[in-house]
């Protein structure tokens, strides 16, 4: 019997996206790229990115594997205001990768899903180097999510959805930025809001709402640190983010960290290979735990953890 073996793989402005998280960074690398230094007035662009994956294989060997295909993609844009010593910067981005492994009788799975909004507005004060400032920021996600990050289901209890949850962060406080490669922002009291819509997924209680409660509502201190320089003539890139959260009314030690990384070395133009990590923990909030040790992340296996994210990745930008 005669035996084929179609193999097919394409990649459109750069990887699927195995690890999660990781297009914050390649967000942030379009933003740059496309932030226009103007005089005062509005500034207003944005980037896009696209990637595609296939792998189709007829009557397989033993062990070759399954069909896949996986697309998504990412966008930003930004508008900024700016008149003298007062500066508005606005972004928002949207994030999406899904995959489907064996028959197309199987759903979908989410590879990565995050809609982010912030908008931060600053008024220099005497010195050049401190911002008196005020940073709100939001972030949910667009599609469902059931037991197993699969799309759809019949069977399965849905997780996640848009606006279930959403998290909500209102902070004034200062901006101080030392030099262009450092940044420090620091809020003593900052809102936090974690709110679930959909009452179903409220009850499960693992969006960090409180229990019989839609919602979780704190007041603490926020610390956010950036440093981003260029090495080597600028054929390496590193981008750090450093961001801290306190709640004062519920066990102010138990710290938020969100800590994430970029370290790019450049191929070509606008190509880049990119290490990117993340390291995450809220005490709020449960992630999957494997209980088992064995890689695979069980329904309702649920736990506090930190969570940490690795991706290698080849990036290509396109900015409009």
């Amino acid at each position: 019997m005669k035996k084929v073996l179609l193999a097919f793989g394409f990649c459109l402005f750069g990887i699927t996206f195995a690890s999660a998280q990781a297009g914050d960074d390649r967000l942030a690398e379009i933003k740059d790229a496309s932030q226009k230094e103007g005089e005062d007035g509005w500034t207003a662009g944005g980037g896009i990115g696209l990637d595609f994956a296939q792998l189709a294989l007829f009557a397989p060997r033993v062990g070759a594997g399954s069909n896949r295909i996986g697309f998504g993609g990412l966008g930003s844009i930004y508008a900024r205001y700016t008149k003298g010593k007062f500066d508005w910067n606005n972004q928002g981005s949207l994030q999406l990768s899904v995959q489907r492994i064996g028959s197309n009788q199987q759903p979908f799975q989410k590879n990565l899903d995050v809609i982010r909004v912030s908008s931060r507005a600053g008024l220099q004060t005497g010195s050049e180097k401190w911002f008196m400032a005020l940073e709100a920021t939001a972030q949910t996600l667009l599609l469902p999510t059931y037991q197993g990050n699969v799309l759809s289901s019949d069977t399965l209890a849905l997780l996640a959805n848009f606006l279930s949850p959403i998290n909500v962060t209102v902070s004034p406080g200062i901006d101080y930025r030392p030099n262009e490669h450092f940044s420090f922002f620091y809020s003593p009291a900052s809102l936090r809001l974690i709110y679930v819509a959909n009452d179903e997924i409220a009850k499960l209680n693992v969006h960090g709402n409180e229990e019989n409660s839609n919602s979780f509502l704190q007041l603490g201190s926020n610390l956010k640190g950036i440093y981003t320089n260029t090495f080597f003539e600028e054929k390496m890139s590193l981008t750090t983010t450093l961001d801290l959260y306190s709640n004062y009314l519920n066990n102010p030690q138990n710290l938020d960290v969100l800590w994430q990384n970029d370290l790019g070395v450049t191929i070509f133009k606008n190509i880049s290979l990119n290490l990117v990590t993340e390291l995450y923990y809220d005490h709020d909030i449960l992630v999957q735990v494997d209980r088992n040790d064995n890689g695979i992340y069980e329904a309702g296996e649920l736990g506090r953890r930190v969570s940490f994210t690795e991706a290698l990745l080849i990036k290509y930008n396109y900015i409009f």
